[in-house]
Formats: structure tokens, C-alpha cells, sequence
């Protein structure tokens, strides 16, 4: 629960997100004065950590135009396990020509304000008493005991609304989401996810794996393995597009490399799996080497397998059998 003397100008956190560094100072400045704990986030690639970071009270959205402001919005609903449970409060910047789409959208709660600033703002006051507004109106919520999170974003829903259910057996002998006491060995090879049956008369959808590697090369590569196998395969080049793609396409596995542009193999597997959504989804570790720190990493993070580069087809249909047992049938 956020403490009230956090709500104060002094001590409230403001995160101003903006695509252009320019803007985003220029915005920054503008509220610095009066409010002594703002930061600035213009890198899409840590747009997520910028959030879980700062944990602002206060959510600035500067960008050029109001579907760059939704898509970020959005995103971060999509990629952060802790947006969800949050509270803040998100103020939108725009231009004359979406002032009526800005207002239906802060209508229905998509946002909480907005401030009529693009190209140019000819009243500065307006921001920062917009971010004054927000605060007094968390303050208030808070002395009457609502300190609910904000709700998510129309048609996006929070993953702790979408718990996987729970595997029948005590929590001490679970290891990967599968059972291991009278259930079965920890070193049993049966598979950690099964694919829900089918209802009857409808067409099965094909299997989907999502191959998380930056490499050009290695993606095709990959992807000539898979050649000869019933499945779509979906490609992602950093974790943050890796998270885009487990909510566009809720694929049936993932094979996630070690190393990425923006962060590690393994810290994007622990975000997939905080989601409860994908949380049955088994992820496979594609690796040059074994080091047992990477082994022990990935184990805790979520990781049901491994696959130390290089491999050859066999191998790898053999190990994506093993997960996906409706490509043996």
C-alpha cells in the first residue's frame, strides 16, 4: 500500500514516457519544479523496467500521437507482472486533432486526463496542475480506504485475472508445475504441458513455437530444423517482443536463447512466467554451453528443459516431441 506523505509534490513518484529524449525533457522540466521525484523513460526496450523501477504514482505519456501513447499503454499492461497491482494514475498529452478521441478514451477510463499541449503548449500550468489533480485524487481514494490498483486497459486483461489452474498436489512437490511426490520422479521425462483436448467438431489449431533469438542467422536456421513438423513458427528477437508475441499468438512452446539485446534469457522467462496465463507454457533453453549457474538460473526462473547449441533435427524433434506429445500422434 502506497503511504500518504508519498502522494505529496516532495515525494510522489512521476514517470514522464516519451519515443523522443527532447520531449520527454522538455516535459520533465516543466514539472520539476513543483514536483521534486520525476524521471524520464525513452527507450522502448526498457520501457517495462522504467515502470517496475519507479513504480510512478503518476504516468506522463508524451508522444507524438495519441496511437504511439496507446501502444505504449498497452504494452506495458501486456509485458510488466506488476502494472497490474500499481496504483497510478495516467495523463496523456495530445494535439487539437485527437482532443475528442483523448476525452471518449479518459471517459471510459482508458486514461485520467489529458492536456492539450502538441506542437506547442501555451499553457504549461495546465500539466502541472493536471499532475496535482491526480495526486489529491489518490490521496483521497487512500484516506477513504479504496487503495485498489487501476483497472487494465479495455481488451487487455491482467494475468492475475488469468491464473492457470492449480496442479493437485502439495506445493512442497512441485518442481516446473509438475508433480513429483507419489505422482511422478523429478526425473521423469513425461512432458510438463499437455495440450487441452479438443471440443468436438471443431477444427484442431495447429501447434505454435515461438523461437526467441536475435540472430538472423540462427532464426533461419532454426527454423529450416522445424522443417517437416505440423507447427507455425513464430520468431522474436528480444524478450520484450518475446512477451508481444506470447499475448498476439499464446504459443504451445518456447525455445528462449540465453543471451538478448535487452535482457537475459532467463529474466524473460521469469516475466512469462509470473504471467498465469502462460505459466503451463513449457520454455526450452537454447544455449552454446552449460554452465551449472546458467542451469540453476534457468531452473528457477521456469525453465523445463534445455538445448546446448549446436543440435541437429533429430534432436530437436525429439525434444519438441517430448513437450508437445500431439506432434507424436
Amino acid at each position: 500500500m502506497t503511504e500518504l506523505n508519498d502522494l505529496t509534490p516532495k515525494h510522489a513518484a512521476v514517470l514522464v514516457a516519451s519515443q523522443s529524449v527532447a520531449d520527454a525533457e522538455l516535459v520533465g522540466k516543466l514539472l520539476q519544479d513543483e514536483f521534486h521525484n520525476v524521471k524520464l523513460s525513452t527507450k522502448a526496450e526498457f520501457a517495462v523496467d522504467d515502470f517496475e523501477t519507479h513504480r510512478p504514482s503518476v504516468l506522463v505519456l508524451a508522444f507524438d500521437t495519441l496511437d504511439a501513447a496507446q501502444r505504449y499503454y498497452i504494452g506495458l499492461y501486456r509485458m510488466s507482472s506488476v502494472v497490474h497491482e500499481t496504483r497510478h494514475r495516467v495523463i496523456v498529452l495530445c494535439n487539437k486533432h485527437d482532443v475528442w478521441t483523448v476525452y471518449d478514451l479518459c471517459s471510459t477510463g482508458h486514461f485520467d486526463d489529458y492536456v492539450l499541449f502538441w506542437p506547442a503548449t501555451n499553457d504549461a500550468p495546465r500539466l502541472r496542475m493536471s499532475v496535482h489533480q491526480a495526486l489529491r485524487i489518490m490521496t483521497a481514494k487512500a484516506q477513504a480506504g479504496d487503495v485498489a490498483p487501476r483497472a487494465a486497459p479495455t481488451g487487455v486483461a491482467a494475468p492475475r485475472q488469468q491464473q492457470a489452474k492449480p496442479v493437485e498436489a502439495d506445493t512442497d512437490t512441485v518442481v516446473l508445475g509438475v508433480p513429483t511426490a507419489s505422482a511422478q520422479s523429478t526425473h521423469s521425462s513425461a512432458p510438463a504441458h499437455t495440450p487441452l483436448p479438443k471440443a468436438a467438431g471443431v477444427e484442431p489449431q495447429r501447434l505454435a513455437v515461438l523461437v526467441v533469438e536475435d540472430d538472423e542467422f540462427q532464426q533461419k536456421l532454426i527454423g529450416r530444423l522445424m522443417n517437416g513438423l505440423d507447427i507455425d513458427v513464430l520468431f522474436a528477437g528480444t524478450g520484450a517482443q518475446a512477451i508481444e508475441q506470447m499475448w498476439e499468438h499464446k504459443p504451445d512452446l518456447v525455445l528462449m536463447d540465453v543471451g538478448l539485446p535487452d535482457t537475459s534469457g532467463v529474466d524473460a522467462t521469469r516475466k512469462i512466467k509470473s504471467i498465469g496465463q502462460f505459466g503451463h507454457v513449457p520454455i526450452l533453453m537454447v544455449t552454446g554451453h552449460s554452465e551449472r549457474n546458467v542451469v540453476v538460473d534457468s531452473l528457477k526462473a521456469g525453465a523445463a528443459d534445455f538445448l546446448v547449441k549446436p543440435f541437429d533435427k533429430n534432436t530437436l524433434h525429439e525434444k519438441l516431441r517430448q513437450f508437445l506429445p500431439a506432434l507424436a500422434s
